[in-house]
């Protein structure tokens, strides 16, 4: 069955510490550690003065990065690797504009076992270090 991935807790603590504030999202977690799907949207702005935080989409994470801070995350396979992501700088310039880099898997020399995983990193990594 084919469902919807979410960004990890510990990714959603960082989107909102980076700005994630004003996207309106279904699903968020709990203060306790629970994960909510709302029957209405709702904001970081709103959720956070509870305790909770918004819980986007990889896709809608990959969105807000790409749209509020001009980086493009692509996710693709290497045969001998595995999954890896692209990240790319979107800005004006020529010179930033072709300053890519290809997101393995740090903890070794191969790639994520997931398009999923390796997007998640790639969030993460995007969020910790380019941001």
């Amino acid at each position: 069955m084919i469902t919807e991935d979410y960004v990890s807790f510990e990714v959603a603590k960082l989107l909102k510490e980076k700005g994630f504030n004003d996207v309106p999202v279904y699903t968020y977690y709990l203060s306790y550690g629970g994960f909510y799907l709302s029957p209405m949207a709702v904001t970081n702005k709103k959720l956070y003065a509870q305790g909770h935080i918004a819980a986007p989409t990889l896709q809608m994470a990959m969105k807000w990065l790409r749209e509020v801070h001009n980086l493009h995350c692509a996710v693709d396979y290497d045969y001998v690797l595995g999954w890896y992501c692209q990240i790319t700088s979107l800005t004006e310039t020529v010179e930033d504009r072709y300053k890519e880099m290809k997101y393995y898997h740090p903890d070794k020399d191969s790639g994520f076992s997931s398009p999923e995983e390796a997007c998640e990193e790639a969030i993460k990594y995007c969020l910790e270090n380019l941001i």
